[in-house]
């Protein structure tokens, strides 16, 4: 049986490492040194570990101790993001997590209990949980690939929220409250907070369970804006931030705001600022 150690996966600044398979490939038995978190994105398989069998479906969260045994088998288009995680994270770096609840049940080992004989916790994220989880994890690939400004510094922050957020979910499945998950001021703090991801009306009303009408009506009472406009308004306040506060390529910049082509950025910039990208910045800039 192999084992996967931590100095042979990854090396550097950031504490963890993240392998997207697409599909995950049918995979034996095997352990390794680090933590390693699971999220299943969709499709389906077979979850092996000496206690058993357990079916994956999108939604399912994985989470593997140091020096547990697991595989996957019988995969059909299963698609998940492992999440390696170093030891040293969760005991040096972030040791506080410990006091979180839920912490030993995901992270834990009881005391003097083999790893082996531990069994892997296995809970689920419904759609809207599992689009956050995914937000998250996007945003911290982003800081790895482009090494922004103190990208290690923010990669462990955005590392904790992940795993804070899990914890969260892990304690309480209905994570926010169930009768805060069809509130509109819920749904308009979703869309504040995830205005660089490409949502659609689908999007909301599979994850909020509100009828398209119901958020349209409701959306430009409280905001005097459909959906997609109020999110546009975020990734221009955004974007005029950058501009104004830094020296970042203007195309970059587009791109990080969720836009794929930076000159439909300049358009949606200027229909609201009327000034190009270029001009604002030449003008307003804080920069010298």
């Amino acid at each position: 049986m192999d084992k996967l150690l931590t100095q042979k996966i990854w090396t550097g600044e950031s504490p963890c490492h993240f392998e997207f398979r697409n599909p995950q490939p049918p995979f034996p038995l095997h352990t390794h040194d680090f933590y390693e978190i699971a999220v299943i994105y969709s499709g389906s398989g077979d979850h092996i570990t000496k206690h058993g069998i357990s079916k994956l479906a999108a939604g399912d969260v994985i989470s593997i101790k140091p020096g547990q045994i697991h595989g996957y088998n019988n995969v059909d288009n299963l698609i998940l993001m492992n999440i390696l995680i170093k030891s040293s994270f969760l005991t040096e770096d972030f040791p506080k997590l410990s006091a979180v609840p839920g912490y030993t049940d995901v992270f834990q080992y009881p005391a003097k209990t083999r790893h082996e004989d531990m069994p892997l916790c296995l809970f689920k994220l419904n759609k809207l949980q599992l689009s956050e989880v995914c937000a998250i994890i996007k945003t911290m690939q982003d800081e790895m690939e482009h090494q922004y400004l103190s990208w290690p510094v923010a990669t462990t922050a955005y590392l904790a929220e992940l795993i804070i957020l899990l914890l969260r979910i892990y304690t309480n499945p209905s994570y926010p409250d169930a009768e805060n998950k069809n509130n509109i001021s819920s749904l308009i703090k979703y869309v504040e907070k995830n205005y660089r991801r490409n949502l659609t009306m689908k999007d909301l009303t599979g994850f909020f369970n509100i009828s398209e009408s119901t958020i349209l009506r409701a959306f430009k009472h409280s905001t005097g804006y459909s959906p997609l406009e109020f999110q546009m308004r975020q990734r221009i306040f955004a974007a005029i931030n950058e501009l104004v506060s830094t020296d970042r390529d203007i195309t970059q910049i587009a791109y990080d705001m969720g836009f794929n082509d930076s000159n439909y950025f300049s358009r949606c910039f200027k229909k609201f600022t009327n000034l190009t990208p270029t001009e604002y910045r030449r003008q307003f800039s804080a920069v010298k």
